[in-house]
């Protein structure tokens, strides 16, 4: 399972594409195809969005009960010591 930042990443993401096609809803010249097109889009996209909410509390609820780690990323240094 993804770690809990992921998760809060992609449902930014879920989030704004959402933003988006209501903003593209709103627009004056959209026909009625687009609108639709549009619409379905964004029932997906709220489905997702429930989804990764529900995976969110999920992942919050075991980590902090201890029955699962939040995954982390190992450290691995990229640059040289300074030499003084």
């Amino acid at each position: 399972m993804l770690s809990i930042a992921e998760l809060i990443d992609k449902l930014i993401i879920e989030n704004m594409k959402i933003f988006s096609l209501r903003e593209q809803i709103h627009k004056e010249d959209i026909t009625d195809e687009e609108y639709v097109e549009c619409e379905n889009k964004m029932n997906i996209l709220n489905e997702n969005r429930g989804t990764l909410m529900d995976f969110l509390n999920t992942k919050v609820d075991k980590v902090l009960s201890g029955e699962e780690k939040n995954q982390a990323l190992r450290n691995v240094k990229t640059y040289a010591k300074s030499k003084k």
